[in-house]
Protein backbone atom coordinates (compact mmCIF):
# COMPACT_ATOMS: atom_id res chain seq x y z
CA UNK A 1 0.00 0.00 0.00
CA UNK A 2 2.78 2.41 0.91
CA UNK A 3 4.58 1.55 -2.31
CA UNK A 4 1.47 2.35 -4.35
CA UNK A 5 1.05 5.70 -2.62
CA UNK A 6 4.71 6.56 -3.18
CA UNK A 7 4.48 5.70 -6.88
CA UNK A 8 1.28 7.73 -7.25
CA UNK A 9 2.92 10.73 -5.57
CA UNK A 10 6.01 10.46 -7.78
CA UNK A 11 3.83 10.26 -10.87
CA UNK A 12 1.87 13.36 -9.85
CA UNK A 13 5.06 15.35 -9.24
CA UNK A 14 6.50 14.25 -12.60
CA UNK A 15 3.29 15.21 -14.43
CA UNK A 16 3.24 18.62 -12.76
CA UNK A 17 6.86 19.27 -13.64
CA UNK A 18 6.23 18.30 -17.27
CA UNK A 19 3.22 20.63 -17.48
CA UNK A 20 5.15 23.58 -16.00
CA UNK A 21 8.09 23.15 -18.34
CA UNK A 22 7.61 24.60 -21.84
CA UNK A 23 10.56 22.75 -23.28
CA UNK A 24 11.26 19.61 -21.25
CA UNK A 25 14.92 18.55 -21.39
CA UNK A 26 13.99 15.19 -22.88
CA UNK A 27 11.90 16.70 -25.73
CA UNK A 28 13.10 15.68 -29.21
CA UNK A 29 15.21 18.33 -30.95
CA UNK A 30 16.33 18.45 -34.57
CA UNK A 31 17.39 20.83 -37.33
CA UNK A 32 15.48 21.21 -40.56
CA UNK A 33 15.99 23.29 -43.71
CA UNK A 34 13.21 25.76 -44.49
CA UNK A 35 12.61 27.51 -47.85
CA UNK A 36 11.70 31.21 -47.96
CA UNK A 37 11.07 33.04 -51.28
CA UNK A 38 12.10 36.69 -51.37
CA UNK A 39 10.10 39.51 -52.96
CA UNK A 40 11.33 40.50 -56.44
CA UNK A 41 9.95 41.80 -59.72
CA UNK A 42 11.08 41.57 -63.35
CA UNK A 43 13.25 44.29 -64.91
CA UNK A 44 11.84 45.71 -68.15
CA UNK A 45 14.62 45.80 -70.76
CA UNK A 46 12.80 48.17 -73.11
CA UNK A 47 12.30 50.73 -70.35
CA UNK A 48 15.91 50.35 -69.19
CA UNK A 49 17.16 51.30 -72.68
CA UNK A 50 14.90 54.31 -73.16
CA UNK A 51 11.64 52.68 -74.21
CA UNK A 52 12.33 53.04 -77.94
CA UNK A 53 11.97 49.36 -78.75
CA UNK A 54 15.58 48.72 -79.67
CA UNK A 55 18.89 48.22 -77.87
CA UNK A 56 21.65 49.71 -80.06
CA UNK A 57 24.79 47.72 -80.79
CA UNK A 58 27.42 47.91 -78.04
CA UNK A 59 25.02 49.87 -75.78
CA UNK A 60 24.70 49.41 -72.03
CA UNK A 61 22.36 50.79 -69.40
CA UNK A 62 21.74 50.52 -65.65
CA UNK A 63 19.04 48.03 -64.63
CA UNK A 64 17.23 47.54 -61.35
CA UNK A 65 13.85 47.15 -59.72
CA UNK A 66 12.63 49.36 -56.84
CA UNK A 67 13.51 48.16 -53.32
CA UNK A 68 11.07 45.49 -52.17
CA UNK A 69 10.03 45.36 -48.52
CA UNK A 70 9.18 41.95 -47.07
CA UNK A 71 7.66 41.59 -43.63
CA UNK A 72 9.14 38.88 -41.42
CA UNK A 73 6.56 39.04 -38.63
CA UNK A 74 4.27 36.25 -37.49
CA UNK A 75 5.13 32.69 -38.50
CA UNK A 76 7.98 33.84 -40.73
CA UNK A 77 9.52 35.76 -37.85
CA UNK A 78 9.20 32.71 -35.60
CA UNK A 79 11.09 30.66 -38.16
CA UNK A 80 13.89 33.19 -38.62
CA UNK A 81 14.47 33.76 -34.92
CA UNK A 82 15.13 30.02 -34.55
CA UNK A 83 17.84 29.96 -37.23
CA UNK A 84 20.84 27.80 -36.40
CA UNK A 85 23.95 29.93 -35.86
CA UNK A 86 26.38 27.20 -34.82
CA UNK A 87 28.56 26.36 -37.87
CA UNK A 88 29.44 22.98 -36.35
CA UNK A 89 25.85 21.91 -37.06
CA UNK A 90 26.29 22.52 -40.79
CA UNK A 91 27.15 19.79 -43.20
CA UNK A 92 27.18 22.21 -46.14
CA UNK A 93 30.32 24.17 -45.37
CA UNK A 94 33.52 23.63 -43.40
CA UNK A 95 34.27 27.35 -43.38
CA UNK A 96 33.41 28.68 -39.89
CA UNK A 97 32.71 32.16 -41.30
CA UNK A 98 29.83 30.71 -43.31
CA UNK A 99 26.53 29.24 -42.17
CA UNK A 100 24.16 26.40 -43.04
CA UNK A 101 21.98 28.88 -44.89
CA UNK A 102 21.97 29.40 -48.65
CA UNK A 103 20.78 32.25 -50.86
CA UNK A 104 19.74 31.29 -54.40
CA UNK A 105 19.03 33.55 -57.37
CA UNK A 106 17.68 32.67 -60.82
CA UNK A 107 17.69 35.12 -63.75
CA UNK A 108 15.98 34.36 -67.05
CA UNK A 109 15.95 36.35 -70.30
CA UNK A 110 14.76 35.91 -73.88
CA UNK A 111 17.07 38.40 -75.60
CA UNK A 112 20.86 38.03 -76.12
CA UNK A 113 21.86 40.74 -73.67
CA UNK A 114 24.65 40.38 -71.13
CA UNK A 115 24.22 41.48 -67.52
CA UNK A 116 26.27 42.16 -64.42
CA UNK A 117 23.85 42.35 -61.52
CA UNK A 118 24.01 42.26 -57.73
CA UNK A 119 21.36 41.12 -55.28
CA UNK A 120 21.20 43.05 -52.00
CA UNK A 121 19.26 41.90 -48.91
CA UNK A 122 19.35 44.21 -45.88
CA UNK A 123 17.58 45.05 -42.64
CA UNK A 124 16.79 48.59 -43.82
CA UNK A 125 16.38 50.30 -47.17
CA UNK A 126 19.33 52.58 -46.43
CA UNK A 127 21.54 49.49 -46.06
CA UNK A 128 20.94 48.30 -49.64
CA UNK A 129 24.20 50.03 -50.54
CA UNK A 130 26.03 47.36 -48.51
CA UNK A 131 26.75 49.79 -45.67
CA UNK A 132 24.71 47.94 -43.06
CA UNK A 133 25.96 45.11 -40.85
CA UNK A 134 25.05 41.75 -42.32
CA UNK A 135 23.84 43.12 -45.66
CA UNK A 136 23.88 40.33 -48.25
CA UNK A 137 25.81 41.29 -51.40
CA UNK A 138 25.50 38.63 -54.09
CA UNK A 139 26.86 39.40 -57.61
CA UNK A 140 25.79 37.36 -60.62
CA UNK A 141 26.86 37.58 -64.28
CA UNK A 142 25.04 36.52 -67.44
CA UNK A 143 26.53 36.04 -70.87
CA UNK A 144 24.56 37.03 -73.95
CA UNK A 145 24.23 33.31 -74.73
CA UNK A 146 22.70 32.50 -71.32
CA UNK A 147 18.95 31.95 -71.35
CA UNK A 148 18.79 31.14 -67.66
CA UNK A 149 21.43 31.56 -64.99
CA UNK A 150 21.16 29.98 -61.54
CA UNK A 151 23.66 30.70 -58.80
CA UNK A 152 23.79 30.34 -55.04
CA UNK A 153 25.97 31.36 -52.12
CA UNK A 154 26.25 30.41 -48.46
CA UNK A 155 25.42 33.28 -46.12
CA UNK A 156 27.97 34.71 -43.73
CA UNK A 157 27.36 34.54 -40.00
CA UNK A 158 26.77 38.32 -40.03
CA UNK A 159 24.02 37.91 -42.64
CA UNK A 160 22.40 35.14 -40.60
CA UNK A 161 22.44 37.39 -37.53
CA UNK A 162 20.78 40.16 -39.57
CA UNK A 163 17.94 37.83 -40.65
CA UNK A 164 17.57 36.36 -37.17
CA UNK A 165 17.36 39.82 -35.58
CA UNK A 166 14.69 40.84 -38.09
CA UNK A 167 12.71 37.74 -37.10
CA UNK A 168 13.11 38.47 -33.40
CA UNK A 169 11.93 42.06 -33.91
CA UNK A 170 9.07 41.05 -36.23
CA UNK A 171 10.25 43.73 -38.67
CA UNK A 172 11.14 43.61 -42.39
CA UNK A 173 13.96 42.86 -44.77
CA UNK A 174 14.62 44.82 -47.95
CA UNK A 175 15.54 43.29 -51.31
CA UNK A 176 16.87 44.84 -54.50
CA UNK A 177 18.71 43.73 -57.63
CA UNK A 178 20.63 46.33 -59.60
CA UNK A 179 23.49 46.43 -62.08
CA UNK A 180 24.00 46.89 -65.82
CA UNK A 181 22.76 45.17 -68.95
CA UNK A 182 24.46 45.47 -72.31
CA UNK A 183 24.27 44.47 -75.95
CA UNK A 184 27.72 43.00 -76.62
CA UNK A 185 27.18 42.74 -80.38
CA UNK A 186 27.40 45.46 -83.01
CA UNK A 187 23.87 44.69 -84.21
CA UNK A 188 20.78 46.24 -82.58
CA UNK A 189 18.36 44.06 -80.58
CA UNK A 190 14.63 44.64 -80.98
CA UNK A 191 12.76 44.54 -77.65
CA UNK A 192 9.21 45.02 -76.41
CA UNK A 193 7.77 45.58 -72.95
CA UNK A 194 7.44 41.80 -72.65
CA UNK A 195 11.22 41.41 -72.72
CA UNK A 196 12.56 41.36 -69.19
CA UNK A 197 15.18 40.08 -66.86
CA UNK A 198 13.06 37.69 -64.82
CA UNK A 199 14.42 37.36 -61.29
CA UNK A 200 13.53 34.93 -58.51
CA UNK A 201 15.40 34.68 -55.22
CA UNK A 202 15.06 32.54 -52.13
CA UNK A 203 16.78 31.71 -48.87
CA UNK A 204 17.02 28.20 -47.48
CA UNK A 205 17.64 28.47 -43.74
CA UNK A 206 18.43 25.84 -41.15
CA UNK A 207 16.06 26.08 -38.19
CA UNK A 208 16.13 24.41 -34.77
CA UNK A 209 12.90 22.63 -33.77
CA UNK A 210 11.77 21.33 -30.39
CA UNK A 211 8.83 18.90 -30.20
CA UNK A 212 6.83 19.73 -27.10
Amino acid sequence: MLVRRALALAGAVTAAAFTACKEPPFAPRWDADWYMPLSTQPINLNAAFGGVGVIPGSASAPVSFPPQQQSVSGVLGDVLKNMVTDPSRCSSSANPSLSCDMLKMTITKSKPVAAQDTLFVASAQANLNAAGPGTVVFPISLLASDGTKVDSVFLTQASVSMLKTAGQNGSSVWIQVRGRASNPSASPIVVTNADTLGITTSVTVRVAFVHK
